[in-house]
């Protein structure tokens, strides 16, 4: 019965002796596993954060390019600009152009602005009776053609900064 008692014990000595390496190892492996599960998350939560701040910004990058559609809409629709009040309007509502976009946005805005401009002085300046005046013909006309085709380059140079498809 000493043997078996012996052997019993030589078997906990030895289980005891693997015992602290095998939780060692189990250890490590949850350690590792649950390191593992934090960086998927901080890698989930920054993606999160960059589709949040894109959101952010939409609604005040919309307001800059509607406040643009609306200005060019406005001028085709006239074909002139009687009043400085939607100059003032385009100004106002497109503050922020340059600190959300990039320069060729804030570069655009103020060309549309100063065409604009040139029409409202065109149209002040063709009197009571709104006669453009001969001289002024040819660059009313140079004008709202230019005015025609930039529905079209507006929706393409603010696309890449409203396009979602993109990450």
């Amino acid at each position: 019965m000493s043997r078996s008692i012996d052997f019993w014990v030589k078997v906990a000595q030895t289980v005891q002796g693997f015992l602290t390496p095998v939780i060692a190892v189990l250890i490590g492996l949850i350690t590792y596993r649950i390191q593992r599960q934090q960086v998927n998350t901080q890698q989930q939560q920054a993606r999160t954060h960059h589709v949040q701040h894109r959101l952010a910004l939409m609604k005040r990058r919309m307001k800059v390019f509607n406040a643009t559609l609306d200005f060019i809409a406005l001028v085709l629709r006239e074909a002139r600009i009687e009043r400085l009040d939607p100059l003032f309007k385009l100004m106002r509502e497109t503050r922020e152009k340059h600190l959300l976009f990039g320069a060729e946005i804030g570069e655009y805005i103020d060309e549309l602005y100063k065409k604009g401009l040139r029409l409202n002085t065109i149209y002040q300046m063709s009197g009571p009776q709104h006669i453009i005046r001969p001289e002024d013909v040819q660059v009313n006309t140079e004008i709202t053609q230019w005015f025609n085709d930039q529905t079209k380059v507006a929706e393409q140079m603010f696309l890449k900064y409203l396009d979602f498809r993109e990450p």
